[in-house]
């Protein structure tokens, strides 16, 4: 890699450098069909992304055991390309820790997804789930949007230790909540993944929060892999502030920096 980051985007060449997709899927849910893991694969290999962390769409729409397999099965196919997120949901509090430790058996699994299903993330019933990351050292990805953080802000301040990552920041043309939720705390991540940001968001995200608290996710197959590391390449931002958000941020929260 020698050009400018930019350049990568204006041209359209492969990124030779590390990307880290930290908020992706693997199934179908609802309307979206997803579009096979070797379609996904090709489409990282395509742009030119290094690893991407998984949860099951499945699993989000309630078939949370079948869903979890579905990552499972995938890291044990491609362990070298995918780290897995472990789906629970607080309606099944009796569910969350032998699951949790279930698929820990499973190399590759390195966080947890939640889900907003009625039960904010600050409830007790969480309380397992949190101490669990706290314990393993992974980070959780929390589905937000349009500045409802749901209690995530609480949870991330109760639980100093622990990477919490709100997804789709700025959603809905919305980002003050986001802003005042990671100045107050530090392990509190604005996770990218939004297909339509108003102008300068990443830069205002930055300028407002730093780049050390924030990572990138595409939601493929959701979102174009391509659209969304695009806005990252053309952002007004040093490219070490876009390293740190391609890369560096999110290897660091599930304990991967050394990846090349």
């Amino acid at each position: 890699m020698s050009d400018a980051l930019i350049q990568y985007g204006r041209t359209g060449r492969k990124l030779d450098f590390p990307v880290f997709d930290m908020h992706s899927h693997v199934g179908e849910w609802a309307l979206f069909d997803a579009f096979g893991i070797e379609a996904h694969l090709a489409e990282m290999d395509r742009v030119g992304v290094s690893v991407t962390a998984i949860s099951s769409l499945q699993a989000i729409a309630g078939d949370i055991r079948r869903g979890n397999d579905q990552v499972t099965d995938l890291l044990r196919r491609q362990p070298q390309r995918f780290v897995g997120y472990v789906h629970i949901n607080a309606n099944y509090p009796d569910l969350i820790l032998p699951e949790l430790e279930r698929c820990r058996a499973t190399p590759g699994f390195k966080g947890i997804k939640v889900y907003q299903q009625g039960v904010p993330y600050d409830d007790p019933r969480f309380e397992p789930a949190w101490e669990f990351a706290a314990a393993q050292h992974w980070p959780v990805l929390a589905h937000t949007w349009g500045g409802q953080l749901t209690g995530y802000d609480r949870a991330a301040r109760s639980h100093p230790d622990v990477v919490f990552f709100a997804a789709h920041a700025g959603s809905d043309f919305t980002y003050q909540p986001y802003v005042d939720a990671a100045r107050q705390a530090r392990n509190f991540y604005l996770d990218l993944t939004y297909s339509r940001e108003h102008t300068n968001l990443l830069e205002h995200f930055v300028r407002t929060v730093g780049a050390d608290q924030i990572v990138w996710g595409s939601d493929q197959p959701l979102f174009s892999l391509a659209q969304q590391v695009s806005k990252v390449l053309f952002a007004r931002l040093a490219d070490t502030d876009k390293h740190k958000i391609l890369f560096a941020n999110a290897a660091r929260a599930f304990g991967v920096a050394g990846l090349k």
